[in-house]
């Protein structure tokens, strides 16, 4: 008998470990991942736009939602996953019509996985990602926008999106608890039953 196929979503404020939940799905259980800022990185490419960085992928992506819809990402990221029979991590999530997208496609979870500011912008300092805020007044510029203060409803809307996950992973501890929330997770939704 065939297995489910199932979109598990991940929303979460920058740095609170989505990348780290959506690799144990794709390391110990062969999901495919699709983020939607893989379609910020291909317009820009498109456009001509050097350097790509954090402050050019959320501008394109109002711009993309303000002209073709808030919901546009999604719609994009489920016509380039039609053909892809496996389960999917589908990560970038950040405004709320995303979801409502997402909502309609049978098998969709969103998870919010969320981390104390602090713990964020450790784990940024550590990861050393070439945009990522190098200062704690930087890091809170940054993550008001993701949050979406002072946005509007096609803006970065994350802490919106936050409120309509199914599930909810508070992120501060280890990896190996992390995992064991996973597992919980996993089992609570019964996705490999």
């Amino acid at each position: 008998m065939r297995k489910k196929k199932w979109y598990i979503g991940i929303v979460g404020p920058i740095a609170s470990g989505k990348e780290e939940f959506a690799n144990y799905f794709i390391k110990k259980y062969g999901f495919g991942t699709f983020s939607l800022s893989t379609i910020l990185h291909m317009e820009l490419k498109k456009r001509g736009v050097e350097p790509i960085h954090r402050k050019t992928l959320q501008d394109i992506g109002d711009e993309l939602r303000r002209n073709f819809g808030a919901d546009v990402l999604a719609k994009m990221a489920v016509e380039l996953l039609n053909g892809d029979h496996r389960s999917v991590i589908i990560t970038g999530i950040r405004n709320p019509a995303e979801v409502g997208y997402l909502n309609k496609i049978k098998n969709f979870i969103l998870v919010a996985v969320v981390a104390d500011d602090k713990i964020r912008y450790d784990r940024m300092r550590r990861r050393g990602k070439p945009w990522d805020p190098k200062t704690w007044e930087d890091f809170q510029i940054v993550n008001k926008r993701d949050l979406g203060i002072g946005q509007d409803e096609t803006g970065q809307q994350v802490s919106e999106t936050l409120k309509l996950a199914h599930f909810r992973f508070e992120n501060n501890g280890t990896l190996a608890l992390m995992y064991k929330k996973i597992e919980k997770f996993i089992n609570k939704f019964k996705l490999f039953d």
